[in-house]
């Protein structure tokens, strides 16, 4: 079941990096990729090249179900991560 797969993804390592605002390596990046491919669990991403205004990111959205989704923006640089569910 796609629920309990989530629970497991969100209570991991690398997710808790993010929680906890330390950058993931590209490493990182693509064992989270790798595993919820291999879950069949449905996400977008999106890069976002860094500037001197903000860091280099990566918008991870997993979604749950048709209505409802995790939102992560994750930063490759020293700065922040943010994380919003999406109702």
């Amino acid at each position: 079941m796609i629920d309990t797969q989530i629970a497991a993804l969100l209570s991991g390592t690398l997710l808790q990096k993010v929680l906890n605002n330390i950058p993931l390596s590209n490493f990182d990046f693509n064992v989270l990729v790798a595993g919820l491919t291999a879950q069949n669990i449905p996400f977008d991403t999106s890069f976002s090249p860094g500037t001197r205004k903000a860091a280099a990111s990566i918008q991870f959205t997993i979604h749950i179900n048709p209505s409802a989704s995790f939102v992560f923006v994750i930063s490759l640089e020293q700065g922040s991560n943010s994380f919003s569910p999406s109702p």
